[in-house]
């Protein structure tokens, strides 16, 4: 190889590096990423679309640990590709994970609603079977059957929060028991009716 060769390849890998050393953090896609993740937890991921979200926090995890790395060599080698690969995934992944969260949250308030409604049938229907249940039971299973109703309301309004502070998945899990106490309740009550009945055609007898 003559010196004009060693010189000319000596120059071309000095400019190579020279490009390579203009190239800079790639801030803006880090500040896209972040409001990506940000934004899927606002739509409920962290909730609605837990798995995915997780998925997203280690992808962009993964992406500020290259970044650091990056940061760590000579700036002369400093290669930001990969980083803005990376974070470019994160940005495209981070908004389909917040559209199937804002997804699966409208179907779980629809499943908490309608299960609201099914609790609080169940417990108007105890209670309107209550008042004819009352005159003919003791005032110890009165007592009883008061309490209950009473903690069956309490329940339905603490659903009907819990629905309009956005947490629907406990809001359904809430209203599901609640509805399956309710018609125990009103099972309970047609039973005491029966019992009462019975007493009552034997005195006649």
């Amino acid at each position: 190889m003559t010196v004009a060769s060693q010189i000319t390849g000596a120059g071309t890998l000095l400019v190579l590096l020279l490009m390579n050393a203009c190239a800079q953090p790639p801030a803006f896609q880090l500040e896209a990423a972040q409001k990506a993740v940000d934004e899927a937890k606002i739509a409920g991921a962290e909730i609605y679309a837990k798995d995915d979200f997780m998925k997203l926090e280690q992808e962009f995890a993964l992406a500020k640990d290259e970044l650091a790395k990056q940061e760590t060599v000579f700036w002369i080698f400093r290669l930001y590709d990969d980083v803005d690969e990376m974070l470019s995934t994160v940005v495209e992944y981070g908004g389909r994970v917040a559209a199937k969260a804002s997804k699966n949250k409208e179907v779980a308030k629809m499943a908490a609603v309608a299960m609201e409604q099914d609790a609080l049938w169940a417990v108007v229907s105890a209670k309107r079977l209550m008042t004819s249940t009352l005159r003919r039971t003791e005032r110890d299973t009165q007592e009883v059957i008061k309490q209950q109703l009473t903690a069956l309301e309490a329940g339905v309004a603490e659903v009907h929060g819990l629905i309009e502070n956005g947490d629907y998945l406990t809001a359904e899990m809430h209203a599901k028991t609640l509805k399956e106490h309710g018609v125990a309740v009103h099972g309970a009550l047609r039973s005491a009716i029966e019992k009462a009945r019975g007493r009552k055609s034997r005195a006649h007898v």
